[in-house]
């Protein structure tokens, strides 16, 4: 049986998960808390430590969810947010 090499995974930055992020979302100039998922490359953007979503609008094609609490804008989740990277996907 062959032997395979094990896959690296490269967890981005926190500055590099952000830059990735304002290019696909304009994201407001409040506190962030960030939960990077590598499992599923999805990074999700809370704007209030604590929040509870009432109700969520998708961008479907932008592969973006965006949760409110009542009418105020309070996450945002992007998928896969790594694919730009260019060690994400070696040539």
């Amino acid at each position: 049986m062959a032997q395979t090499e094990p896959r690296r995974i490269v967890v981005p930055s926190k500055e590099e998960l952000l830059k990735a992020a304002h290019q696909r979302v304009n994201l407001p100039p409040v506190e962030l808390w960030l939960d990077y998922q590598d499992d599923v490359d999805t990074l999700y953007i809370s704007l209030k430590e604590k929040t509870r979503p009432t109700h969520s609008d998708s961008d479907f094609d932008g592969g973006v969810v965006f949760d409110y609490e009542g009418e105020e804008l309070v996450g945002i989740e992007i998928m896969d947010i790594t694919g730009q990277f260019k060690y994400a996907n070696p040539s």
